[in-house]
């Protein structure tokens, strides 16, 4: 589970990494072609803006599998080992269960209003509003997988760094 969860990181990292060269690419082209040649191309804004939401999306997904999300240190850190890690999982627990409950309430939102078209490229507003269910569905495995990926590292014994977690609190203090 460790080296799917791994794996999966370097391939979400690279989409979003690919995503802001095209971002780059794009606003360099966009602005190369307004300011010299005094065109555009048609829809390129909204293609940009859209990428830029599935980006926040995968990144913030990321960030929760990395542990990197926002959070108060204070009681675990005072806190014996033992009882750190369980706050741990249960912190995960709680992260899993907000974003389970963003993405089945989106689910009849998008049905409702995700039919109503884009002004340039046509396409439905459900394009851009699907990025909340991917995002906090990838949220949510996430956490899952952390949470086995560190159950596993106990039952095994495993005192070396995890990739999954950059955070002291997280990880054996015998290494």
């Amino acid at each position: 589970m460790k080296t799917f969860h791994s794996r999966l990181t370097c391939v979400l990292e690279a989409l979003v990494c690919l995503c802001f060269l095209f971002f780059l690419t794009m606003v360099i082209l966009l602005v190369g072609l307004r300011y010299l040649f005094g065109s555009s191309i048609p829809g390129a804004n909204e293609i940009i803006t859209i990428l830029f939401v599935y980006t926040t999306a995968i990144g913030a997904a990321i960030a929760v599998g990395q542990r990197g999300h926002i959070a108060i240190n204070i009681l675990s850190e005072n806190l014996p080992e033992r009882l750190a890690k369980r706050l741990a999982k249960f912190q995960l627990i709680l992260v899993a269960f907000i974003n389970f409950a963003i993405a089945w309430f989106s689910v009849p939102w998008i049905s409702q209003t995700g039919g109503n078209l884009m002004p340039t490229l046509g396409a439905t507003r459900a394009v851009v509003q699907f990025s909340i269910p991917l995002g906090c569905g990838l949220a949510v495995f996430y956490c899952i997988t952390t949470a086995i990926v560190g159950l596993e590292e106990a039952k095994n014994g495993d005192s070396t760094r995890t990739s999954s977690s950059s955070h002291t609190r997280d990880q054996d203090s015998s290494a």
